[in-house]
């Protein structure tokens, strides 16, 4: 039988609670059991396990500075307007504000959701950077 001190030793549950965040979580861990040749499902997701206050939030310009143009940019949190972005990237995020999916838009780029990147074939995930 647990006491109350016992309770106030406890950690709390962290994590996400947003329904949909943890229906992609588990959709991402089946995709990384099933595709073995990609690690960076597995990966993904223990990023999106994290609680939302330590998850990344990626400006454009961090975008412009470190992604390559023939790389699938992947972020697990939400991407940022601030900066410019000079290139046409293909970005995947759990969020975008609504001026930086604006400005990807504008530069040629792909805007996608998490939940896109999990129906993209095979081929178009050759080269991935996660920038967390």
């Amino acid at each position: 039988m647990k006491t109350t001190e016992d309770c106030e030793k406890m950690p709390k549950p962290t994590g996400p609670s947003d329904p949909n965040t943890v229906a992609l979580i588990r959709d991402l861990r089946k995709k990384g059991a099933s595709d073995k040749k990609h690690n960076f499902w597995t990966v993904l997701s223990k990023k999106l396990e994290k609680p939302r206050r330590i998850r990344p939030a990626v400006n454009l310009s961090k975008i412009n500075r470190y992604a390559k143009a023939d790389e699938l940019v992947v972020i697990p949190g939400k991407v940022l307007a601030s900066g410019e972005i000079k290139g046409s990237y293909t970005v995947a995020a759990l969020n975008f504000s609504v001026v930086a999916e604006e400005k990807i838009i504008k530069a040629g780029g792909k805007a996608l959701s998490l939940r896109d990147l999990l129906e993209l074939p095979a081929k178009d995930i050759q080269k991935v950077r996660i920038l967390a």
